[in-house]
């Protein structure tokens, strides 16, 4: 059963779908193209990431 959102009119399963929409795509960005721009210049978030890039076939240097 979908239950609306009477002030939106959005569905639940809608809303659910968006955030997991938004949350794939922060990490794909952060796996793939994270340089070191979120986090001020410094690549800890690029070295978090750095093993999964190269097993997912992302080049990164």
């Amino acid at each position: 059963m979908t239950a609306l959102n009477t002030t939106t009119g959005l569905s639940r399963e809608f809303v659910i779908s968006l955030f997991t929409v938004a949350m794939l795509t922060a990490v794909v960005y952060g796996v793939a193209f994270e340089q070191g721009t979120l986090t001020g210049g410094t690549p800890w978030l690029h070295e978090a990431f750095h093993d999964a890039r190269h097993l997912l076939g992302f080049p990164c240097h």
